[in-house]
């Protein structure tokens, strides 16, 4: 487990919270997890309780970006990646604005053409959508 990497008793008491707030990033990086477990915690408190803020928007676009620039060379994403990707995507979406450089790399991944970052890519489309 890395030092930034919530642990399944943290994640499993966030998720019987209601509106945890500062821990968006923590759980998306936990997606990356060699823990099965850790991973299905993590996605089921950004599911329910967790709620990003403004001040976490400028990682969750680092993020967004550096996962979707890592696989882009060989157009190679696993997994774990995508499904960062598309939960990076969903958070962002529940913020009520974002920054120009946020847009941009949303509008990359909605007009990626890859099949294995389709759910990701129309999940970003659908953020760009409700609130552009």
């Amino acid at each position: 487990m890395s030092a930034n990497e919530l642990s399944l008793n943290e994640l499993e008491a966030l998720a019987r919270q209601e509106n945890v707030h500062g821990k968006t990033v923590d759980c998306l990086l936990a997606l990356q997890s060699d823990d099965e477990e850790v991973r299905t915690w993590a996605s089921e408190v950004l599911s329910g309780s967790v709620e990003p803020s403004a001040d976490e928007e400028e990682e969750m676009a680092g993020l967004l970006e550096s996962v979707l620039y890592d696989g882009e060379e060989g157009n190679r994403w696993d997994a774990l990646a995508v499904d960062q990707l598309y939960w990076t995507a969903t958070m962002l979406g529940r913020l009520s604005q974002l920054d120009p450089s946020t847009w941009k790399v949303l509008r990359e991944l909605a007009e990626s053409q890859s099949t294995t970052l389709a759910a990701a890519a129309k999940r970003a489309q659908s953020v760009i959508e409700r609130l552009g």
